[in-house]
């Protein structure tokens, strides 16, 4: 892992040390709100964009705190074996992004909707897919943020956690240039020493690294 800089180790520091509520007030300082994200485009998105969401969990593990992630299960028809985020589109029955965040959240790994504290939104990302990709970040209640989840494996090959000081480290994300079709479709890549981590999930982490380095 790249060294530090002395703010970046500052901000490590700070993410390791403050408890549920006190990341749950900083994270509410730097996100989204709930409430203006249908202004930011998710809701009215244009057709053929479909509506989805993806719930980015912050959780407690050994006294720090974590992303949790997946690695999707490798006979999806859509981005399969790739490392992601609980979620997908949001259903008929489903009350907005927040709701289909919970509702894939729980089918996939098992999380329980009320164990999740929702501080806010991230920026609504397009996927390849021809999806609104809307990030919603919740805090996991407890010290062992992984107790009673199971991956389901019709949709997830694997649980794992992301140390929140290496999300939080700028150094960690390199953008990588690429062109689609005559445009750039440059794409961020997190270095990572078990796990590919590109494309709309490094993107979605990078966002919120540059959020969270923002409140420092």
């Amino acid at each position: 892992m790249s060294r530090l800089s002395d703010d970046a180790a500052i901000t490590t520091r700070t993410a390791l040390q403050i408890n549920h509520l006190d990341l749950q007030q900083r994270l509410v300082s730097c996100l989204n709100p709930l409430a203006g994200m249908a202004a930011k485009g998710f809701e009215a998105a244009p057709v053929p964009d479909r509506p989805a969401a993806i719930l980015v969990p912050l959780l407690r593990l050994a006294g720090q705190w974590h992303v949790l992630m997946t690695k999707r299960a490798e006979h999806l028809a859509h981005h399969a074996g790739q490392i992601s985020f609980p979620g997908g589109k949001v259903e008929s029955q489903d009350d907005g992004s927040v709701s289909a965040a919970l509702r894939e959240a729980f089918e996939e790994v098992r999380l329980m909707p009320q164990s999740v504290s929702i501080a806010g939104g991230l920026d609504a990302v397009r996927s390849p897919a021809g999806f609104i990709v809307q990030p919603i970040v919740g805090i996991v209640g407890g010290d062992d943020g992984l107790d009673g989840l199971v991956a389901d494996p019709a949709e997830v090959d694997l649980i794992f956690t992301l140390p929140l000081s290496h999300v939080i480290n700028p150094s960690n994300f390199r953008l990588v240039p690429r062109e689609t079709d005559g445009r750039r479709d440059d794409y961020w890549v997190i270095e990572h020493d078990d796990h590919r981590i590109w494309g709309l999930s490094a993107r979605v982490l990078n966002d919120l690294c540059r959020r969270i380095v923002m409140t420092v």
